[in-house]
């Protein structure tokens, strides 16, 4: 335990110039409660989510709960090598491309380590990692299926949009008009920052798709001649449909090559296929927000970490049947309340309507 205290006091010391404590409210509230109970003493934890600056607060509730905790990169999941260094100095366990370690929870990404066989389970942070353990004959929690997961998703992924597009020089947003495709959690956060920078937004989706901001217009994808103007007088069109090849076929890409619209790939898969070359798409076709030191602030992801690792709690507790499930709601509320408390992001959760 005095190990892990002084690695606490080294990622708290380094995080304290970047960092305020109301950026992170679900991992402190999560620290404290967990310093003095100590439920994962002993606890052999795999930890697979992206490392970068703001994941080092994810590890602070994880060891202050007495977890022997190892730090997990993989050439599929974005990481900062540079920080591999600072966990070496402070002497916490990382590995790379793991295969063959023994663990008595595994909180995973992407589904990149669902080929081992911890003791007790699974977290899951990501959609696309559930279809990599829908077959897994242990319990297997999936985060993405939540509400907090949402803030991380719409919030800080559509506000890291904004910030891309920034660095980029382009500042302006009045009267813009912008063509988002996708209306799910990735492009509702992106409709509402953008429409909140005063741009004039428009969402290309199904007709009856519920929960459209005010202040956004619905276009029905099976109306082609509507997409296609759309398009054409488009400032900036969005993808964010999550699907692979999304935009083949459906006229887009020749209105683009015929004008001067910016374009940007929000969506992880590749949507635009062989319809536009990459040197057309801004950050050639990787999500916008990779190109930031921080592709999602700590202030949306926090909650969801803290998420994650709850999830650990919960599997070892036992008794869950094997295959994908919810985490308990009581533990989400605890943590959402937190964030709505102590948090920076009330007046955004408002306004969003998440």
């Amino acid at each position: 335990m005095q190990k892990n205290q002084l690695v606490i006091e080294s990622i708290l010391e380094y995080s304290r110039s970047t960092y305020r404590p109301a950026e992170y409210p679900a991992l402190s509230l999560q620290s404290g409660e967990w310093r003095n109970s100590q439920p994962l003493r002993g606890v052999r934890i795999l930890d697979g989510t992206p490392l970068f600056a703001n994941t080092l607060l994810k590890y602070v509730p994880l060891l202050a709960a007495g977890a022997e905790l190892t730090a997990a990169t993989h050439d599929a999941i974005p990481y900062d090598p540079a920080l591999l260094p600072l966990l070496d100095r402070w002497g916490l366990r990382h590995v790379h491309n793991e295969k063959t370690g023994e663990y008595d929870c595994i909180l995973d990404c992407g589904g990149v380590h669902a080929g081992l066989a911890p003791k007790y389970g699974f977290g899951e942070l990501t959609r696309s990692g559930f279809y990599h353990y829908q077959q897994c004959r242990q319990p297997v929690i999936l985060v993405d299926d939540s509400r907090i997961k949402a803030i991380e998703t719409c919030l800080g992924t559509g506000e890291g949009f904004l910030r891309g597009m920034k660095k980029l020089g382009h500042t302006d947003f009045r009267s813009r008009r912008i063509v988002v495709f996708g209306y799910g959690k990735v492009g509702r956060g992106i409709a509402f920052y953008a429409a909140r920078e005063g741009a004039d937004v428009a969402v290309v989706d199904h007709p009856d798709m519920p929960g459209v901001l005010p202040n956004v217009r619905l276009i029905s994808r099976f109306d082609r001649e509507a997409v296609l103007e759309a398009v054409r007088n488009a400032w900036c069109v969005v993808t964010a449909t999550g699907i692979r090849h999304a935009m083949r076929g459906n006229g887009a890409a020749e209105e683009i090559l015929r004008g001067s619209q910016l374009v940007a790939a929000m969506g992880v898969e590749d949507e635009w296929g062989d319809e536009l070359p990459k040197e057309r798409i801004l950050n050639r076709n990787v999500p916008l927000n990779f190109m930031l030191n921080e592709p999602t602030r700590l202030r949306y992801i926090d909650p969801t970490m803290a998420l994650l690792n709850a999830a650990a709690v919960e599997l070892l507790k036992g008794g869950l049947p094997s295959g994908i499930r919810k985490i308990a709601p009581e533990v989400e509320n605890h943590l959402w309340q937190a964030v709505e408390q102590e948090g920076l992001i009330t007046d955004e959760l408002k306004e969003s309507g998440i």
